[in-house]
């Protein structure tokens, strides 16, 4: 397997090459130091971390023998460990240095090889996903499960037959299609096919509905093409909670990925292919700047060497792991131990994956995606509101303060905190009862989502109260969207789960600009007090926040 990295790491030999010599002559120096001082810890370890250096990247440089060298010197380093290095240790690891220096000798005159033509840059994006074709002949679920999906938001389209789902399919494909494959499997999974056959079938998200739900089941449903399966009767939440996750996971923002890695060549062959598949990539080399690009960056996936200057990289995994912002971020252990206990400690470090240098870059890439995937995944499970999907208030005001300190860096931009809080909503469970009023607030978090933008921070601030972060809006701006989403929601018709009369829902609501200098709590209370006056004033209505200066 190859990719647009293919001409870059060309570059990068020519650059390693070149400077192994420079690399060779700082070893013999160290090794000076243990001749003269067999005890000498430091020149012990750094003998050390310059052969697992040369372990970890020869051959990612196509030179396999250099990998094999460095290697048996660095597992001799290991052996010797604290003890003193003897004299026999050191010529050994002498006639390695000689051996290392003949091999990249040998391998110069590649050197002179074509410059490397820029890696193409990443894909952009693609469109934000709404539109669900719902192919489902029971006229009992189908109702069901088109309410949940426009509650949360998505524009539907029911397909009572196969043969009205092929017609939908002829036109514009949708972003999902959810199929019931019920009393006809096979003309089910073969509309599936069909789908993925079309030009562009390989982007919607395809959900499987079945009345089986064992492996073999899901397996077939797999292999046909289906991105997910359910049995009946279907579980709506947990439908469109998939649904979102993976058509987010399509429009989301670039995964981003930190490497704590001290070695430039290890750092650059891990930045060319990453970056090359449109990965954003940090490197931090000083394992004492790990915790602040933790916060600054906040990676979905962290690359951990194991033998870093003056730590292990198991132990920076084990402090990482203590700290409950970071529980959900995969973390990749790179090492160039291959053995079963290497594996066993990654693990009882926190390391959800073993990787051993030099790694190619086909499986570094796999590696690295099914773990974004997956933490992204969980990282959704516990941000969001089981309800309504929105953040829940633990995420929602971490956001929030990313936005006070992007304020502080630059006073110009504005936000706009937006507190809402639905109308006399106690009276509506009392009359029409808690699944009813789970509805009503299901429908406003449908109404947030579809009128705001992707960039802006919607949250479930607890029981009926909602809070948006807007960015880049005035307040006056932010007064008006707020007014349009207020009467937009107050003609919105609900009906009791039980049947019966229709009934409408106002909301009040407050705001605040952010002001400069300000901090979260202010921000957040001025926005609280604007609500309250909204309330005081008779409801149905918006207040906008004095500044506070």
């Amino acid at each position: 397997m190859s990719g647009g990295w293919d001409d870059e790491l060309a570059e990068l030999r020519v650059l390693y090459l070149r400077e192994a010599g420079a690399r060779l002559g700082e070893l013999e120096r160290w090794l000076d130091a243990l001749e003269r001082d067999g005890a000498d810890a430091r020149a012990l370890a750094e003998v050390r971390r310059a052969f697992h250096s040369f372990a970890g990247s020869g051959a990612t440089y196509g030179l396999p023998v250099v990998s094999s060298l460095g290697l048996d010197a660095e597992r001799r380093c290991t052996s010797v460990g604290v003890g003193p290095a003897v004299a026999a240790d050191v010529r050994a690891w002498r006639e390695t240095v000689a051996g290392l220096r003949r091999e990249i000798e040998s391998a110069a005159p590649t050197a002179s090889s074509p410059a490397a033509s820029t890696a193409p840059s990443a894909a952009a994006p693609p469109p934000m996903a709404s539109s669900v074709l719902v192919v489902e002949s029971d006229s009992k679920d189908r109702p069901a499960l088109v309410r949940g999906l426009e509650l949360d938001g998505f524009t539907v389209t029911a397909a009572a037959t196969l043969a009205q789902a092929r017609s939908a399919l002829a036109g514009r494909l949708p972003d999902a299609v959810i199929v019931d494959v019920g009393p006809d499997e096979a003309s089910g999974f073969a509309l599936i096919e069909s789908l993925r056959a079309k030009p562009g079938g390989d982007r919607p998200v395809v959900f499987v509905v079945s009345p089986h739900g064992g492996v073999l089941d899901r397996v077939e449903a797999i292999h046909c093409g289906a991105d997910g399966h359910f049995t009946r009767p279907v579980d709506v939440p947990a439908v469109v909670r998939r649904m979102r996750f993976l058509l987010d996971r399509e429009r989301g923002e670039v995964p981003r990925i930190l490497s704590v890695e001290d070695d430039s060549h290890q750092e650059a062959f891990l930045r060319t292919v990453l970056s090359s598949a449109g990965y954003e990539f940090r490197a931090v080399a000083e394992p004492a700047r790990l915790e602040a690009e933790l916060a600054s960056f906040r990676p979905d996936l962290v690359l951990m060497d194991v033998m870093l200057p003056g730590v292990s990289g198991y132990d920076l995994v084990r402090s990482l792991r203590q700290d409950e912002r970071y529980a959900t971020v995969p973390v990749i252990v790179l090492t160039t131990r291959g053995e079963m206990e290497a594996r066993i400690e990654a693990t009882q470090a926190g390391g959800d994956e073993h990787l051993v240098k030099p790694v190619s870059p086909a499986l570094l890439l796999s590696t690295v995606a099914a773990r974004v995937e997956r933490g992204r995944f969980l990282r959704t499970l516990v941000e969001r509101d089981g309800l309504t999907g929105l953040l829940t208030h633990t995420a929602l005001l971490e956001r929030a303060r990313v936005s006070v300190s992007k304020k502080r860096r630059d006073p110009r931009r504005q936000w706009t905190w937006i507190m809402i809080d639905l109308d006399r909503f106690k009276a509506v469970n009392d009359r029409y009862g808690h699944p009813t009023g789970d509805q009503v607030l299901g429908r406003l978090a449908g109404l947030l989502r579809a009128r705001l933008r992707q960039a802006d921070v919607v949250g479930r601030y607890g029981g009926e109260e909602f809070a948006v972060v807007l960015e880049d809006l005035s307040g006056a701006e932010a007064a008006r969207l707020l007014e349009r989403l207020r009467a937009d929601f107050a003609t919105i018709e609900h009906r009791p789960r039980e049947g019966g009369e229709v009934f409408h829902v106002t909301l009040s609501a407050g705001l605040a600009t952010l002001d400069e200098g300000e901090d979260l709590s202010s921000w957040v209370q001025a926005a609280d007090r604007a609500l309250y006056a909204a309330k005081e004033a008779g409801r149905d209505r918006v207040v906008v926040a004095p500044p506070r200066g």
